[in-house]
């Protein structure tokens, strides 16, 4: 059968309506993105509400015993009709070989999405048999590159420490529930092959899957596949997928109100949230909500009721004051200092950056190791890192500033390379001359604030 695209769901749910109906959905991808289309399968499989509670068995994955699943889908309803298990967050198809997807989304999300990210790194050692507290106590996060590779599947990341961190929180939690892998998944096919009894049908959903087993090879082939999976990169063909997702739920959120989105409110709204569905559609419910009996949405609603955190606020601030964006910074300072951000809380979070700044230039002009700006990320990664890692811990040792994600240090190398040291160590005076002022000189805070941005461009 064919692999369904997000752009082809309402063909699928006629040919549902029409009663084509498969024994078993496949749903892969985004995690909220299958979720919402499980709703809508549900509710085209069982198109009375009212039975659905009892047609209707809703397993966790993370708990699940496959082989119970497969035993309650093999025996026949007293009462005929049709039956639904959904497995949400299924591991069926999990193997070493997904190991590496759910590290680098468990990565993704540790900044803003901890709990996500404890979930993917649980669901990460399920494979490789481990608990939060076999982690620390076998100190795997000091294991060779080979025993890495031999234990997860892939090869041992640069950075292990922000893995280290969270589940040093949560290592009394219990082992993670068997993965169905094994003699469970050549049983589901065996069964599927001699037939479910009528009426029986099967949801899966899953954020990965490896397409080598021959239990996914079965149901490509027999089954219906959704693939819902979104490219989370930063390219620019990336982006793009990601915005026109993000437009669509919100435009379709807003249209369940019977409301509109204003052409100069989205893109503040998308660029605020950051590829997060979920986000996008509770603060897209919390405007529709907020303008009341209005039916369009505009960009001062946006600016009224959603916000960064303070953190991304400020990460956002130093990029633009070290990067000379002057309209850009005075838009961000002031947004902050509307929202109650005392301005000696902003300085020093500018104080911070342009610090680390300083550093990253003495460690790169002082590396044997020359770092090259046009580097692309993953070179950057792969090569020069682990190089002045080697390098720096021979030597002075490695920057408890630099513990961050790799991307971020191969953000804050290119903006170092870019920014001569003195003009770095005179933005840092300026900021030592502001703080004085807001100390000292009586001077509204919002002048000596903006005074701060106006003059950041006198620096050579």
């Amino acid at each position: 059968m064919p692999i369904f695209q997000r752009q082809d769901i309402a063909k699928l749910l006629s040919r549902i309506g029409a009663g084509e109906i498969a024994p078993v959905y496949l749903l892969v991808g985004e995690r909220y993105l299958c979720r919402e289309m499980a709703r809508q399968l549900v509710a085209a499989l069982l198109p009375e509400e009212g039975e659905r509670p009892s047609r209707l068995t809703v397993i966790d994955g993370e708990r699940e015993d496959p082989a119970r699943t497969l035993a309650e889908l093999r025996t026949y309803s007293l009462f005929g009709g049709r039956r639904v298990h959904q497995v949400v967050d299924s591991r069926l198809l999990f193997s070493k070989t997904v190991a590496k997807t759910l590290w680098e989304k468990a990565e993704k999300a540790a900044e803003n999405e901890k709990k996500e990210a404890v979930r993917l790194l649980l669901a990460m050692l399920g494979l490789a048999g481990l608990t939060p507290a076999a982690w620390r106590q076998e100190q795997i996060a000091g294991l060779a590159a080979g025993a890495w590779q031999k234990l997860f599947g892939f090869t041992k990341p640069a950075d292990t420490s922000w893995a280290e961190a969270i589940l040093a929180e949560i290592d009394d939690q219990p082992a993670p529930a068997p993965t169905g892998a094994g003699d469970t998944a050549e049983a589901y096919v065996a069964a599927l092959e001699n037939g479910l009894p009528p009426g029986n049908i099967l949801l899966l959903l899953a954020e990965t899957a490896d397409r080598r087993k021959k239990l996914y090879k079965y149901l490509e082939k027999n089954a219906v596949i959704i693939d819902l999976s979104v490219d989370g990169g930063r390219s620019a063909p990336a982006r793009r997928e990601q915005k026109e997702l993000l437009a669509d739920l919100a435009r379709r959120t807003l249209a369940g109100f019977g409301k509109k989105l204003a052409a100069d409110a989205l893109e503040p709204l998308l660029e605020r949230i950051g590829f997060h569905p979920v986000a996008v559609v509770m603060e897209t419910e919390k405007l529709a909500l907020y303008v009341g009996e209005r039916t369009m949405v505009g960009r001062e609603d946006v600016d009224a009721m959603v916000g960064r955190t303070r953190e991304e606020a400020i990460f956002e601030l130093s990029e633009a004051y070290s990067s000379g964006k002057l309209e850009q910074g005075l838009l961000l300072l002031e947004r902050l200092q509307r929202g109650g951000m005392h301005p000696l809380a902003i300085l020093g979070g500018l104080r911070n950056h342009i610090r680390k700044l300083l550093l990253t230039r003495a460690v790169i002009d002082g590396a044997t190791t020359a770092f090259n700006p046009g580097t692309p990320f993953p070179a950057f990664q792969k090569n020069y890192l682990p190089r002045l890692k080697e390098e720096r811990e021979r030597g002075r040792g490695w920057p408890a500033a630099f513990t961050g994600h790799p991307y971020a240090l191969y953000q804050l190398c290119l903006q170092a390379t870019r920014l001569p040291p003195a003009r770095l160590r005179g933005m840092l005076a300026d900021l030592l001359r502001a703080e004085a002022r807001l100390k000292g000189s009586g001077l509204p805070a919002a002048t000596v604030m903006s005074a701060l941005f106006l003059g950041g461009n006198s620096h050579p």
